[in-house]
Formats: C-alpha cells, structure tokens, sequence
C-alpha cells in the first residue's frame, strides 16, 4: 500500500487487490461510468473471474481521504508466457487528474510484478489518442510491433512494452554476512560439486583481508539474494568470477544477469580488459547465463572440483 498526499492536503492511498470487494467493484462502476447499476458493476466481476479464470490478474485502485475510487486499473497475465503482462482500464478522476496518480499506480503494478518474476508489462492504445500515447512514453513504455495478447480484440492499436528490470544493490561480503555466505554455499553445494564447510570456517575467509579476491552479496533491500566473488584480481588482464551463487528462491528473477554486469564493471574500474569464468559440464543454468550475457567458450578439458572429484568443465572468457 502507498500513501499519496497531493497539494490539497488529499491523502491518496494505492492499494493493490486480487480480489475486489463487492464495495470495490461498485465505487470502480462509479467512478467509469456514474452508475452502480448492477450491469456495469458486473463488468468489474467479469474482469476478475475470466483473469483468474484463464490465468491471472490483480488490480491496483487509488481511494482518497473519503475512501472514494478516484482510480483503477488493471492487470492481466499472458496464457502464453507467464513472464509477460498487460496493464488497462487506466482511469483517473478528472478531479485528481495532472497529480501523476495513474504513474505511481503503474509504478505500484510494476512493483509487484517484479517481485513476481515478471519480465514485460504491454498496454495497447488507440493509435489516434495522443494523450494516452505520451503518457506511455513518459513512463518508460517504448512503441512495439504489434503483436496479440490472449483473445483481445485490438488490432489497430498501438502497441507499447516495458522491461521490467529488478532494482538491486550490492555490499561488500564481510564477517557479518557469514550466515547468508554459508546458506547460499549449502543450498547448491550438489551443482557446485562443493565439500561442506561450516559457518566459522566461511567467517574466517571472509574476515581476510586478501587483495587477489573480494566477496560481495547482491541484496533486493535489506535482503541478502546472491553472493558474488571476483578473484584474479593480482593479474594483469583479465580477472575471474570465481563464485556465483543466486538463492534457491529467487533464481531466474534476473539476479545472475546482474550480478555478472556488477562483476564486469567492477573489472572494468580496476583496470581489467577481460572476464574469465569457470563452470563444470553439467551446470547447464550457469553455461545458459554466461553465453547470455556474451561469453564465448575458450577451453573445455579436466578440471578438480571442490570436494575432490576430477570432472569436465568449461571455460568461458568476454573480452570488454
């Protein structure tokens, strides 16, 4: 929920709802078409059953001090692709119009999409409706080839996309962070072929202060989501993402992508011209992010892994 106060002093309250009162859906009638009448509050309830019918769907309403809808709209999954959206029925009272209500309820939708793993939120417009079409433009949308979205009936209109990009930050990985080290390194310790190694043993790695290595942790707010480490960092050019551990659950939220953009720009700063990654032949995901994100395949030969078995693996290297 997101509390709004605008320049008369109006606290604007943005909520977001699956499932909409009977209340709800009547103030929503109210404030589209001036009616309760039971036929066009009806449409409101066809909205929701057919979405959580045939995929899903949520929706984001703005009330005001009185508790009056003076906005809506609404949110609808692709039965196609979980990880694409839609967003319409954006209304706003022409009496709180110009207060940038219907973006922080795009804002708010866009927010909880992205905890949800959601990559794309699509809207299609009247091609003729320049209002609307800037609106979009100013809150990030970019204008698409038209494509089809379920069985909506819109072709003609203009239709826009926006990437829904998860905000990260990242902090150094020191003797405090230990205990999300040591979960990570646990949680996958059969992918990374790894040997137990229990927390005091991790808080003693990271309490040296060793100039070849840094360990970071990529965090969504106060929470700890990956551990990052770069090594090599004692070489001339090219330095080495030694480790890359994303938790159990948020993984394919976007969250490696990251974390090897942050790794490269961090090689970038100090100097280095090249990234170097190693990863056994078996760790398809990990092999998927890293020709993802540009790497190309250098070596494939023996390795040793950490809890002492020879195995297969691969190297991979990106020149900047």
């Amino acid at each position: 929920m997101l509390k709004e106060q605008n320049s008369d002093k109006d606290i604007i309250i943005i909520s977001i709802s699956d499932f909409l009162t009977n209340e709800l859906a009547q103030k929503i009638s109210l404030l589209q078409w001036h009616t309760y009448n039971p036929k066009y509050v009806n449409k409101i309830k066809e909205f929701i059953y057919e979405g959580k019918y045939l995929s899903d769907c949520f929706n984001v309403v703005a009330t005001n001090a009185a508790d009056d809808v003076i906005g809506w709209l609404y949110c609808l999954k692709s039965q196609e692709n979980p990880k694409l959206w839609y967003y319409g029925n954006l209304f706003i009272s022409p009496n709180y119009r110009k207060l940038k209500i219907g973006t922080k309820m795009v804002e708010a939708a866009q927010k909880k999409l992205i905890e949800q793993g959601a990559e794309v939120l699509r809207c299609y417009v009247d091609s003729l409706d320049t209002v609307s079409i800037h609106f979009q433009k100013s809150i990030g949308f970019k204008e698409k080839p038209y494509e089809n979205f379920n069985s909506f009936l819109n072709k003609g209109n203009s239709m826009f996309e926006l990437i829904l990009t998860p905000q990260f930050e990242v902090i150094p990985a020191t003797i405090n962070e230990a205990i999300f080290v040591y979960m990570f390194y646990t949680q996958n310790i059969d992918a990374l072929h790894g040997k137990e190694i229990p927390l005091s043993e991790w808080k003693k790695i990271l309490e040296k202060d060793d100039p070849d290595e840094q360990n970071f942790l990529i965090c969504r707010g106060v929470i700890p989501l990956a551990w990052l480490r770069i090594n090599g960092l004692l070489n001339n050019d090219m330095a080495w993402i030694s480790m890359l551990i994303v938790t159990n659950i948020r993984q394919h939220q976007g969250i490696g992508t990251f974390a090897v953009r942050f790794a490269e720009d961090y090689a970038k700063s100090k100097g280095f011209i090249k990234m170097g990654i190693h990863t056994t032949d078996d760790n398809i995901p990990a092999q998927n992010l890293y020709k993802k994100c540009g790497y190309t395949i250098t070596e494939y030969g023996n390795c040793t892994t950490g809890d002492g078995v020879g195995r297969k693996g691969y190297t991979f290297e990106k020149v900047f």
